[in-house]
């Protein structure tokens, strides 16, 4: 009998000893910079200043380079290719994410050469056409990271 309740004290403690940690783990603090990495992946849109004005000059040279012929100067396509804004741009992307544009784009363009542009080239074409589509610029530009990617909605009105 006595053993059973040395057993039951013990299993009590070591219930306790648990409890408090599970509460010390729920109220700590974060480490430096854990709130910064996880404001990183935050949903957010393009009306969210998601790339820089630089990062959309370097774009547009690669568009002008690889892009054009298609898709003119007015971004409104040749007839055969898809427009890159107004109506018909926005009905087909509004809702998506950057990254299936930015995918897109990766794996299928441009249509008689697929895959010869980089990530990063990419991604700075695609901050061409949010910045001809009127989004604003801000200090950080359009990662290639496709986690992070996913995380920003392209949205033809702002929130």
């Amino acid at each position: 009998m006595q053993i059973v309740h040395r057993a039951v004290a013990t299993l009590t403690v070591a219930a306790a000893a648990l409890i408090g940690a599970s509460r010390a783990v729920a109220h700590a603090t974060p480490a430096p910079g854990a709130h910064h990495r996880l404001r990183h992946h935050a949903p957010r849109s393009v009306w969210d200043s998601v790339f820089t004005a630089e990062q959309a000059k370097r774009g547009e040279a690669v568009f002008r380079q690889s892009c054009l012929r298609c898709h003119k100067e007015t971004l409104k396509g040749d007839g055969t290719s898809a427009p890159l804004t107004g109506k018909e741009f926005f009905s087909n992307w509004s809702g998506s994410s950057a990254f299936d544009l930015h995918d897109r784009v990766l794996t299928t363009m441009p249509s008689d050469s697929a895959g010869t542009l980089n990530r990063q080239q990419v991604s700075d074409v695609v901050a061409y056409l949010f910045a001809f589509n009127g989004f604003p610029s801000g200090t950080a530009e359009l990662p290639a990271d496709a986690a992070v990617l996913k995380d920003i909605r392209i949205e033809s009105k702002k929130p």
